[in-house]
């Protein structure tokens, strides 16, 4: 006879092998104890319910376990909850969300989505614009990890731990303190945990490879509720399918980053006319080359309406402009966005930050480094944003990231990493359409699928396109995983195998770049 709900709960909770169980963990026990019939009851109901009413099981039995960590629609604070996603397409009505304290009470909350079949949603800092990815409707429950960001550093300060709710503003200025930082995010209000699955990019990935290239340890919840810690000795295939491969293997809810002392960065924003395109455009592909030579200088570009705003971003303080940049003295910016700076790590993760309330659809393309091809899909990115009548706060842009031969060299180093990027100089295109009104909605995903389509059809009319799609950068609509190539990508479905054998974050997981749509 299978065991009831509630003694499977038990087991898994007094299974734990923590040093010392937390207070909470304690608390959560003794509500199975008392509520164990309630429980046992709730699990018997769901085993006939439709798939769709699985959620309300679910979220009835964590009230029961979890309290207060839980949100309902009753909640005073159930607004503010879903409005925690970046994006306003995602925020969406999930029928509870579950606060999650710790490991073990990720494990239990787990436990109970696969015993009751209830689709799930994972969310660390909800900065994902793509629908249903960190969020989901009424049919299923949201596991909300922002209260698991503790940072702290070990006792020699090589490396910290960072919760996978934090965000990179926090762990940005808690290491500055101690004059240190970690490869993350360019923007301050980033989550951990979605940045680094994703593969990640860094003002400065030349010399340090991707973020997720400089993990040392991840912990992660497995589809069982086990929790394991993967790394370059225990579970090397999961330590390594991390590193890209997405939510496809387990929930992380901590990451274990290598410290480094270059905290202080030198930056400074520029806003070049339109009319100056050719020259704009010539001046960073000759930024891109320097770069391959000095791994100290980070750039990007960006292609806005009537304008670019071109971001020099360099590793360690400077008296004077570095070199690398020397191809854009020539030209007069129309305005100095942000002066030039000596500042830290966090410092420009704010001023690259892009708050405010809005609809957001994103898209990825990679293309060869080449000034003669950047004119040309400018040309294409304009004919497109000039093909709607739009409102005054409708936005398209799409931004130059450049990514060289020296940063996969850099993940080699550090043991490799799923994503397949081609070691040669070139930018990872960042495409955005950001909106209010409801009366955009069909315009702005036509104009994202269109812009993806035309600058992938430029590039590959001049034999400059790349195969690699971001992750962090992908449109729901993009196939990132797939874009990794077939020997990763038959890595990566060996490794979700192996650890979820049940295929519950395919099954179960309500959306996002997953490996049974790839």
């Amino acid at each position: 006879m299978a065991p009831s709900l509630s003694d499977s709960l038990l087991s898994l909770l007094r299974s734990d092998k923590s040093a010392q169980k937390r207070d909470i963990d304690v608390t959560f026990e003794a509500a199975i104890v008392s509520n164990a019939a309630e429980i046992n009851s709730i699990g018997t109901q769901a085993a006939t319910a439709a798939a769709t009413a699985r959620a309300g099981y679910v979220c009835l039995a964590s009230e029961l376990i979890f309290g207060a960590h839980v949100i309902t629609p009753s909640s005073s604070d159930y607004t503010t909850e879903e409005d925690v996603n970046w994006s306003t397409t995602c925020r969406l009505p999930a029928n509870c969300f579950i606060k999650i304290q710790s490991n073990i009470h990720l494990a239990l909350a787990l436990k109970l989505i696969t015993t009751l079949g209830s689709t799930f949603a994972v969310r660390s800092g909800g900065h994902s614009p793509n629908p249903g990815f960190a969020s989901v409707d009424k049919t299923g429950v949201l596991l909300d990890l922002s209260p698991l960001n503790q940072i702290s550093l070990s006792s020699d300060k090589t490396t910290a731990l960072v919760g996978t709710g934090a965000r990179w503003i926090d762990v940005y200025t808690t290491l500055e303190t101690e004059h240190l930082t970690v490869v993350g995010g360019r923007v301050s209000d980033v989550g951990v945990g979605g940045l680094i699955l994703g593969g990640g990019m860094s003002h400065f990935s030349n010399f340090w490879g991707m973020p997720a290239d400089n993990v040392k340890n991840f912990k992660v919840v497995l589809a069982d509720s086990t929790i394991v810690n993967a790394n370059a000795h225990t579970n090397a295939d999961l330590f390594k399918a991390l590193k890209g491969g997405g939510p496809n293997f387990g929930i992380v809810t901590e990451f274990e980053l290598y410290t480094y002392p270059n905290y202080q960065v030198w930056y400074t924003f520029n806003v070049y006319s339109a009319a100056d395109s050719a020259a704009v455009l010539t001046a960073a592909s000759s930024v891109e080359a320097a770069m391959n030579n000095d791994k100290h200088a980070g750039f990007f570009l960006t292609s806005a309406s009537g304008m670019f705003v071109a971001g020099f971003v360099y590793l360690g303080w400077q008296s004077t402009t570095p070199a690398a940049y020397s191809a854009f003295s020539s030209i007069t910016p129309l305005a100095v966005a942000v002066p030039i700076t000596n500042g830290t790590a966090s410092s420009v993760s704010i001023a690259a930050n892009a708050p405010g309330t809005a609809k957001r659809v994103c898209g990825t393309v990679a293309v060869n480094t080449n000034a003669t091809l950047y004119e040309e899909l400018v040309d294409a990115y304009n004919t497109v944003a000039t093909s709607a009548n739009v409102s005054s706060d409708y936005s398209i842009v799409f931004t130059f990231q450049p990514l060289g031969a020296a940063s996969v060299a850099q993940s080699n180093v550090k043991g490799g990493n799923v994503m397949g990027v081609t070691p040669v100089s070139q930018a990872v295109l960042s495409l955005a359409v950001t909106w209010t009104a409801d009366t955009e909605d069909a315009t702005a995903k036509a104009q994202i699928n269109s812009l993806i389509s035309s600058l992938r059809s430029t590039a590959s009319a001049r034999g400059e396109l790349l195969a690699f799609q971001f992750m962090n950068d992908a449109g729901y609509q993009q196939d990132p995983l797939k874009s990794y190539g077939t020997t990763n990508l038959a890595t990566i479905q060996a490794v979700a195998k192996k650890y979820d054998p049940n295929a519950v974050f395919q099954t179960l997981q309500n959306s996002g770049f997953k490996l049974s749509k790839a």
